[in-house]
Formats: structure tokens, C-alpha cells, sequence
């Protein structure tokens, strides 16, 4: 490093996953004046090795094409030195606190599939199925809509498709709609059930190869709105929804 390097620290809101930890030291190194940059998620600190003294405002600036991430204040290079050296005390959410966003979707859902079946003569479990699937898509989806570009980074970083064409990412949400409104009008079913098995099969290959890594990743099911971590409950119900969708062929 050389003897006249600066460091410069500031705090940032908005980072929620080793991914935008990623966007954000790429976009600050690419200035040719920026020797590193080093980002801490839990401290939502950002610090960065110069040949000069950053201001707040140029880092706001070098930042506006990152609109997610907003650069609150600049902050002493001591004091983000003494807090990368402070140990700190790990906090364990239960997995009611941690999914709680999941666990409501999925009780909603349930909830109007069953309500559906008042109007039948008796039950009918393959209707259930196409209604639980319809309101997983689409209920999946509208999260995904409200940071269509948060998303599709975010999924990026353990999809295999996306991981290659970004593309992918975009285009996901607007499959799963699709999807959804398919089985709720029990249109082309074997089409939706297909498709249904052909885009769920990679992400869950990622999501497992992710997991073995030590790598700690955001979830994008439901977009970037809440904060759920990457888990063996996204194998899950990934898994379950594969399961109604290839049950269809064989019974």
C-alpha cells in the first residue's frame, strides 16, 4: 500500500446481501483514485483506501448510479477500525422473527385455496393443488415487481441462469405471473406444470451449491423488500412446488 494512502469511511443504507456488498465496492473501485473498499453489512459501513480524503458528497456522487444505496454520513477511519477489531455479539433470530413475511404469505394462500373449495360439491385436491400454485406465482411475484432490479441482482447471485444472463433475473417475475394466472385459469396446464419444473430446477441446484459455501446470500423470493436469508426453507418449497407440478403427470 503506499505511504501516502488515505483511508475514508462513510455509512450506507441499503445494503442487504454479499451482493450489494459486491455492486457497491465495483462501482467504488472502478474510480482510478480508489487503491480498495472494503464493505461491512453489519455495520453498514463502507471504507475505502485513496491517494486522497473523500468528501461526503463525492461519494454521494460517485454512488447516484446506485440509487438503492443511499451514503448517510461520513464517518471516522478510527472509529470503523476500532469496530472491525470490537467483538461482537452474535444475535439469533428464532425462525418465527426470521420468516415471518414467508409464514404470513403462506397462510394467506392457503387460506383463499381452501376458501375455493365452498363453492365444489365435494373436495377436490388436484383444484387445491392449481390454486395453491396459482397463489404461490402470483403472490411470489408481486414482491418481485416492486424492485424488479433489486431482484434481479439479487438473484443473481445463486441462480445459474441469472447468474449468466442478467436478463434472466428481469424476465423471472413476469414467468411466475404468467404461470400463476395459467393455473388459476386451468389453462395449458401441462405447459405451466412443465415450465414450472424447467425454471425451479436450477434455482434449487443454486440455492443448495450456495449453502455449502460460506458465502451468506439474501433470499429474492420475495424480492428485496425483507430481509430473509438463504436457507434450506427455500430448497423446500421450491421442492414442494416441484413435487405438485410433476405429481400432475403421473396421477
Amino acid at each position: 500500500m503506499p505511504n501516502n494512502a488515505i483511508t475514508s469511511a462513510f455509512t450506507i443504507q441499503g445494503m442487504t446481501c454479499e451482493s450489494c456488498a459486491q455492486a457497491i465496492i465495483k462501482k467504488v473501485t472502478s474510480n482510478p483514485d480508489v487503491i480498495s473498499a472494503k464493505v461491512n453489512l453489519e455495520a453498514d459501513t463502507l471504507a475505502l483506501t485513496s491517494g486522497r480524503k473523500w468528501s461526503l458528497p463525492e461519494m454521494r456522487q460517485l454512488l447516484s448510479a446506485l440509487p438503492k444505496y443511499t451514503v448517510q454520513a461520513e464517518k471516522a477511519a478510527e472509529e470503523i477500525i476500532l469496530q472491525s477489531q470490537r467483538p461482537t455479539v452474535a444475535t439469533q433470530k428464532s425462525f418465527l422473527t426470521t420468516y415471518k413475511p414467508l409464514i404470513i404469505l403462506f397462510v394467506f394462500i392457503w387460506v383463499v385455496s381452501l376458501s375455493a373449495q365452498l363453492k365444489l360439491e365435494s373436495f377436490n385436491p388436484r383444484a387445491l393443488m392449481w390454486d395453491l400454485m396459482a397463489g404461490f406465482f402470483i403472490g411470489f411475484s408481486f414482491f418481485k415487481f416492486l424492485d424488479l432490479k433489486a431482484f434481479a441482482e439479487s438473484f443473481s447471485g445463486y441462480d445459474p441462469i441469472a447468474k449468466r444472463w442478467l436478463s434472466y433475473g428481469y424476465a423471472y417475475p413476469f414467468i411466475e405471473l404468467s404461470l400463476g394466472l395459467m393455473f388459476m385459469a386451468r389453462l395449458a396446464l401441462p405447459i405451466a406444470n412443465g415450465v414450472t419444473l424447467v425454471i425451479l430446477g436450477p434455482t434449487t441446484l443454486g440455492v443448495y451449491r450456495m449453502l455449502r459455501s460460506p458465502r451468506m446470500l439474501q433470499c429474492a423470493c420475495l424480492g428485496s423488500m425483507f430481509n430473509l436469508p438463504l436457507s434450506n426453507v427455500t430448497i423446500a418449497e421450491n421442492l414442494i412446488m416441484m413435487l405438485m407440478a410433476a405429481s400432475t403427470f403421473f396421477f
